[in-house]
C-alpha cells in the first residue's frame, strides 16, 4: 500500500462513518469521529514510504478500529462494533472498492491488538490530505506497532519487525523496553521468551539508528 491508497482509505472511511453519525442525530462537527489505524500500514502514519522497508507497505489491507464519543454511545448499540462492520461492507476485501483500488479496510477493536501501557498517549495524529470531514485520525507509535507484533510473532510479523530493526528505523533496546510494557494477561510467559529471544537473535550487531523522514503529524494527548 502506497501513501497515497493510504489516504485514500481513510478519506472514504472517515465520509462513510460521519454520514452515518450525522443519519443517527450526531453533530459530527462538534463531536468528530475518532478513526485509529492499528494494523501494519500505521507505520504509514509516522515515516515516509519512500525509505521504509519494502516488507513493511506490502499488505493491501488497512485495520481501522474506533473510539467512541459520548454521541456514539448514546446513538448507536455498539458503536464500536457498528462503525467497523459499516467500514467491512462498504471498503472490505469483498467490495467493489478493493476490486477498484486494489486494497481495503478492515473494521476492527482496539482490544484486538496487545499493546503497552499508555499506548493511548503516545498515537500520532494525521493530516490527510483533502479530507473533507472532520473526522479525527490516528496511527500508532511504531514502537507501540512492533510490540504488538512481537505478541504473536508469525512468520509475517517477525518479517516486519526484523526488517525495520535491520534498516535502524526501530532500537531494539528501546523496543524490548515498550514490550515489558505490555500487562496483558494474553501474552503469556512463553510468548515473552519468545519475543525476548526475537530481540536478542539482533543484539549484537544493531545496525546505527537513523532518525526516519517524517511527514506532518503530531502527537496526541490521551483520548477519552
Amino acid at each position: 500500500m502506497n501513501r497515497e491508497q493510504f489516504y485514500h482509505l481513510l478519506r472514504a472511511s472517515a465520509e462513510i462513518v460521519e454520514r452515518q453519525r450525522a443519519v443517527r442525530g450526531i453533530d459530527v462537527n462538534e463531536q468528530p469521529a475518532r478513526i485509529i489505524v492499528i494494523g501494519s500500514q500505521s507505520i504509514l502514519g509516522s515515516w515516509s514510504d519512500e525509505y521504509l522497508p519494502d516488507y513493511t507497505t506490502r499488505s493491501a489491507e488497512m485495520d481501522v478500529a474506533f473510539m467512541p464519543t459520548a454521541g456514539d454511545e448514546y446513538a448507536f448499540d455498539l458503536p464500536r462494533q457498528e462503525l467497523a462492520d459499516l467500514i467491512e461492507g462498504y471498503l472490505g476485501e469483498e467490495t467493489r472498492f478493493r476490486d477498484a483500488f486494489k486494497v481495503y479496510a478492515q473494521g476492527v477493536d482496539t482490544d484486538t491488538a496487545i499493546l503497552p501501557a499508555g499506548w493511548a498517549n503516545r498515537l500520532v495524529r494525521l493530516e490527510v490530505p483533502d479530507q473533507q470531514t472532520r473526522t479525527e485520525i490516528y496511527c500508532l507509535d511504531p514502537y507501540d506497532l512492533c510490540a504488538a507484533k512481537l505478541t504473536r510473532l508469525e512468520e509475517k510479523d517477525r518479517l516486519y519487525v526484523g526488517s525495520l530493526i535491520k534498516a535502524g528505523d526501530i532500537d531494539v533496546a528501546a523496543l524490548g523496553e515498550r514490550v515489558a510494557m505490555i500487562h496483558d494477561p494474553r501474552f503469556t510467559v512463553p510468548l515473552r521468551v519468545q519475543a525476548q529471544d526475537f530481540l536478542n537473535a539482533f543484539g549484537i550487531e544493531q545496525p546505527r539508528r537513523r532518525e526516519p523522514a517524517k511527514h506532518r503529524t503530531r502527537r496526541t494527548r490521551h483520548l477519552r
